[in-house]
């Protein structure tokens, strides 16, 4: 009876949320942004944007760097970035300041179950489009051009 016990505990902690797919509805995303205030994305959200890397974060920081401030606003855009991995410290002392500084939102996932549905792959920032709710493609932009080709 232990066994079948652990084995179901061990179960438990493997299964992993799958993705987000074309055509499933964006879940409620319930974040704050780098000035701790709450943000969640819109019924009207068109893009939604995920760094789930330092890599990722810098290359979105570059692409939002050469337009206007409220672009992402003007778009019906959201950025995330996944900070979950990186140490407190570094995070409170580095990180959050040099964000803060940023003209525009960014919502953090701070706690690795609040992003585990964005999709994400190495080097690259997850681009969602969203049309009335649902998911209508998932694409992963590897440059700043690619960035600013899903804003223009």
């Amino acid at each position: 009876m232990k066994w079948i016990l652990l084995a179901l505990l061990m179960a438990s902690r493997l299964a992993v949320a799958a993705p987000l797919l074309p055509g499933e509805s964006l879940p409620a995303i319930n974040l704050k942004d780098q000035h701790d205030k709450p943000l969640a994305i819109a019924p009207d959200t068109r893009l939604v944007f995920f760094a789930a890397e330092m890599d990722a974060s810098r290359l979105m920081a570059k692409a939002l760097e050469a337009l206007p401030a409220a672009t992402l606003q003007d778009k019906k855009a959201v950025y995330i970035a996944d900070i979950s991995s990186m140490p407190g410290l570094i995070s409170t002392m580095a990180a959050l300041p040099k964000m803060q500084k940023a003209p525009y939102r960014i919502a953090l996932v701070r706690f690795e179950k609040e992003g585990e549905r964005l999709p994400r792959k190495p080097g690259a920032v997850t681009v969602l489009k969203v049309e009335a709710g649902k998911v209508s493609a998932v694409e992963f932009a590897r440059d700043t051009q690619q960035i600013g080709a899903h804003l223009k």
